[in-house]
């Protein structure tokens, strides 16, 4: 199986790792980082292991990866990774701004 990520998420991994980079240390931001990658390729292995959130937009999925929420859809053997969010933000909401 096989998953890409799309070009908000790439954005919101780097946002990611640019606040930990700041308050941490490059060292920590490249294994949060790395952590929320590894759940990328588990969830193209298991497409159906995320909660579905139709009340977001139909198909979407969200799976927890340590503080952050992956959202994904699966369609034809091609796991998209759509967003990635802090799981303290408002979900709807943030998915909407984006």
């Amino acid at each position: 199986m096989r998953f890409k990520v799309s070009r908000q998420a790439a954005r919101e991994l780097d946002e990611i790792f640019l606040y930990w980079a700041r308050r941490a240390s490059l060292a920590a931001a490249d294994r949060i980082i790395e952590r929320i990658e590894e759940q990328f390729a588990r969830l193209a292995e298991n497409p159906h292991a995320g909660r579905k959130c139709d009340e977001i937009a139909p198909g979407v999925r969200s799976f927890p990866a340590g503080r952050y929420l992956i959202y994904y859809r699966h369609a034809r053997a091609i796991t998209a990774i759509l967003q990635v969010f802090d799981g303290a933000r408002d979900q709807g909401k943030a998915f909407e701004a984006s």
